[in-house]
């Protein structure tokens, strides 16, 4: 479908592993607005791997088919780099020297990141600052009165220190120049990489700033991110999709990948079905993603002093019916459906047909929205 606008638009582009997905927003007073969108569903494209080189051609080919026949009026490009493949790390220094910081977050990245940064193109950005008193005095002898007034006197004149929080991310070579060539063949200016949890903050959490897990139900990986304030401050992933789950009703019902997916799907239309529970076939085969949200839950409360307040689920594996009603009851947390196309201005008769597309353009749209809003 195309619409036409004369404001400055951008394509957000969604590659994932068996779909191919664009969305293109113009900007309306800070607001986006929908040019076009289009999208290709290939099960047997698996590009999210870095040992997939051979597909850049055919992934840049449907690149270019779909914003053609979309009509995308725009060339202006962002891309997202899948969670599973970007390391991503929160940092907490002391303020220095813009040249000290950056090598002291070379340092701590080669402490933590698992392979040589030479391999590696590092991304950082201080997201939080906040004031601490200097060196604290109540360490000291506070046995005699002249040794408390003392410490009263340090803690009065004790210089404050900026301390930041900074956000690491990091992403293989091999990785990037992969994404970047398929832009190049296509014929479309890639103006930035980011990672998928940026885009779906902004198309699923906008200005909210409650802790909250994201789960992105994709076809072959699930994805995990706690946010807290608007920063992902978590990240997860396991190596268990919808097709996982089509492959289990595939081989319970003794029928066909094909007719399997068409009974996920059945599942997914119906999504006012009242209940709390998933036909057993289908909680088993979750029952490895319901774990790992469970071990993030209880990892972040670990490791903060905070809790999570709710869970949005996307992803074209997150409308299965009943899916809400069943991790409401098992985590004991309120559990919601995001909607990216809420922040998005459309005409109202495109609603039922966006409403179905749902939650599989939620890294789109956020890609899209980066130089928007």
């Amino acid at each position: 479908m195309g619409l036409f606008s004369k404001q400055p638009s951008y394509l957000g582009v969604d590659i994932g592993s068996a779909s191919l997905k664009m969305v293109e927003l113009a900007n309306l007073n800070g607001r986006p607005r929908l040019i076009t969108y289009g999208f290709t569903e290939k099960s047997n494209t698996e590009l999210k791997g870095e040992e997939n080189t051979s597909r850049t051609s055919e992934m840049a080919g449907l690149l270019s088919q779909i914003c053609q026949k979309a009509r995308a009026t725009s060339k202006k490009s962002i891309a997202a780099l899948p969670n599973f493949s970007v390391f991503t790390s929160i940092l907490n220094l002391p303020s220095m020297p813009k040249k000290e910081l950056a090598s002291a977050i070379s340092w701590e990245a080669k402490k933590i990141i698992p392979i040589p940064l030479e391999n590696i193109i590092l991304d950082w950005k201080i997201v939080s600052e906040t004031m601490s008193a200097g060196q604290s005095a109540e360490a000291e002898d506070k046995s005699s009165a002249l040794s408390q007034q003392v410490n009263s006197f340090k803690k009065i004149f004790s210089k404050p220190r900026k301390d930041l929080k900074i956000l690491l991310t990091g992403a293989s070579k091999s990785l990037v120049k992969k994404y970047i060539d398929i832009f190049v063949q296509s014929g479309l200016t890639l103006l930035s990489l980011e990672t998928e949890s940026f885009a779906l903050i902004r198309s699923l959490i906008g200005n909210d700033k409650s802790t909250i897990m994201m789960i992105d139900l994709g076809a072959a990986t699930s994805s995990l991110t706690v946010v807290e304030k608007g920063i992902p401050v978590l990240n997860r992933s396991i190596a268990v999709g919808g097709i996982n789950i089509t492959r289990v009703i595939s081989t319970s019902l003794n029928v066909n990948l094909e007719r399997a997916e068409q009974f996920k799907q059945d599942m997914s239309l119906d999504l006012e079905t009242a209940g709390n529970s998933l036909p057993q076939t289908v909680e088993n085969s979750f029952t490895p993603i319901l774990n790992e949200i469970k071990y993030t839950m209880n990892l972040f409360q670990e490791q903060s002093s905070g809790r999570i307040e709710k869970i949005i689920l996307t992803g074209g594996t997150s409308l299965l019916g009943n899916l809400t009603g069943y991790l409401e009851k098992a985590l004991n947390i309120n559990v919601y459906i995001g909607d990216p196309w809420a922040r998005v201005i459309y005409p109202v008769e495109l609603k039922p047909i966006l409403d179905r597309l749902g939650t599989r353009f939620a890294i789109a749209i956020g890609l899209a929205m980066r130089n928007i809003e």
